[in-house]
């Protein structure tokens, strides 16, 4: 389908939008420090780093492959979403604490302290490497999409959604980020909801219709809560499983991911980083909501209209951009592919500005030149988020030219594989006064190279495990490693002072 010139206009008016928002904060004082750069002056509102947090997380993968998932099969990933009621208050409870009373830039300053420096740099360097990976899968998802359905090249759609998000990250720092997430994110689910209300309104039957959809045919919750059903091979159904499987994989993202842990210390005070919290709660739950009923509103449109759907489209992924161009207006495809486009984005700024802090933070500032000047840093920190820019769109062109299908599952899998061990090493450092540095070093390799092994096997038939769980392998084997480790290697009182949940300064 051809795109047209209103909705280019649109989307042009709305990429250049961002980019000002960039400009704006870099005249402000962006660009006069890295504290500015990295954590905004302390003085993002509650409700706005909320917002970005809810952005960062879910991204384009919720606006493209959540309602692809939901069209073609059901809502057991809403499943997923689940845990975030026993992950925001553990988080608040004991994470937030840490990061706020500690004063630190980034999550893996703590490692150091509690653990020693190897910890932090490998943990800083394991979230870099996770990042690089995500910023291309999140760049290729929707501009696959969008190329499938219209006349946008996929190769142009990746370097126009990564260069001007380099180009707003650098002059912006994290309250750009920050600000532009916050808009995102009420394009994405305003997009949503009008995409939503349209197939409603032209449906037989409105929204009882969608609801016999779930009931009737099986696009509802289909998991079995049955404790004789539990299972964690591949094609496990198990509500229980999927619940542990999505909570073990997202709770490090939340408690050892830079990109989140960064937005608890934008704040002006921890009340108003646990608001944000909070808020969060409320977003994912009515967000995701959101966006599996309209996979099961495509549903139920296209079962109607069976002569409207083209059968050649390449995934399930690209069933809601081909909704949108064939049944929105001029100018609000536009709009609606906008959000898209602020999905993607609201991702990567994350991915970019948090992998700089990382960098200058935990590598540049503490290994390789811990004299430099604030100065060089911020300048270091901008290079570093224009080069992570250019090598994701490298990737991002490479997996268009491989070509991979089931994205969602493949990022689910991806965050599990990444940043479980790292999960599990915090839960060892603010859990347990037991262990000490050397213990959690152990630990961590421990996690890394088990849930590597793991899975090999799995690929190879060797075991049958649901690769939801690959998080819950490294989440659990570092935690119960250190936790054994620490009988023989244990920290003393000195070394543990205020650095766990134990010990910590009231």
């Amino acid at each position: 389908m051809k795109f047209g010139m209103w909705n280019w206009i649109v989307v042009v008016v709305y990429l250049l939008g961002m980019v000002a928002i960039g400009y704006w904060f870099m005249k402000r004082e962006a660009s006069s420090s890295t504290e500015a750069y990295f954590r905004g002056g302390q003085k993002i509102p509650f409700w706005v780093a909320g917002l970005s947090i809810f952005a960062t997380m879910l991204s384009a993968i919720t606006f493209m492959a959540v309602p692809g998932v939901a069209y073609a099969k059901d809502w057991n990933g809403y499943i997923g979403q689940w845990p975030i009621l026993i992950i925001v208050p553990l988080v608040v409870m004991f994470y937030l604490p840490f990061y706020r009373r500690l004063n630190i830039t980034t999550a893996y300053e703590y490692l150091e302290k509690r653990f020693n420096v190897a910890t932090r740099v490998i943990g800083s360097v394991t979230f870099m490497l996770f990042h690089i990976g995500r910023v291309a899968i999140v760049l290729y998802l929707p501009a696959l999409a969008l190329s499938s359905v219209t006349d946008i090249n996929v190769f142009a759609a990746i370097a126009v959604i990564g260069i001007l998000c380099v180009i707003y990250t650098v002059m912006g720092g994290i309250e750009a980020v920050v600000w532009t997430d916050a808009i995102q994110a009420l394009v994405l689910i305003g997009g949503a909801l009008l995409c939503f209300g349209l197939i409603v309104s032209q449906v037989d039957g409105g929204l009882g219709a969608i609801g016999s959809a779930m009931s009737e045919e099986g696009k509802g919750i289909t998991a079995s809560w049955s404790f004789h059903d539990i299972s964690i091979g591949k094609e496990s159904t198990s509500g229980f499983v999927l619940f542990v499987a999505f909570m073990l994989a997202n709770l490090p993202s939340y408690t050892s991911g830079q990109d989140v842990v960064q937005r608890y210390v934008t704040t002006s005070s921890e009340k108003e980083a646990a608001k944000s919290l909070w808020m969060n709660i409320v977003m994912v739950l009515v967000g995701s909501a959101i966006f599996f009923g309209l996979g099961t509103a495509l549903f139920v449109f296209y079962q109607e209209n069976p002569e409207l759907m083209d059968p050649t489209l390449p995934t399930k992924d690209s069933v809601l951009p081909f909704f949108i161009m064939q049944n929105l207006p001029v100018g609000v495809a536009g709009l609606i592919i906008a959000g898209v486009f602020a999905a993607a984005q609201s991702t990567i700024s994350s991915s970019l500005n948090s992998v700089a802090t990382a960098f200058v933070t935990d590598v540049y500032g503490r290994l390789l030149k811990p004299e430099s000047l604030d100065e060089e840093r911020l300048s270091v920190a901008k290079w570093v988020v224009v080069i992570l820019g250019v090598v994701g769109i490298g990737i991002s062109c490479v997996l268009a030219e491989m070509g991979t299908d089931g994205v969602f599952m493949l990022f689910n899998r991806f965050i599990g594989f990444a940043l479980g061990p790292l999960g599990g090493l915090f839960a060892l450092g603010i859990f347990s006064r037991r262990p000490d540095g050397l213990a959690g070093l152990v630990a961590l390799i421990s996690g890394v190279l088990t849930v590597t092994v793991t899975y090999f096997l799995n690929e190879a038939g060797v075991i049958n495990l649901m690769p939801l769980l690959y998080g819950a392998v490294g989440f659990l084997t570092t935690l119960g490693t250190g936790l054994v480790l620490g009988f023989w290697l244990r920290a003393s009182d000195e070394d543990v002072r205020g650095l766990t949940i134990w010990t910590q300064k009231k």
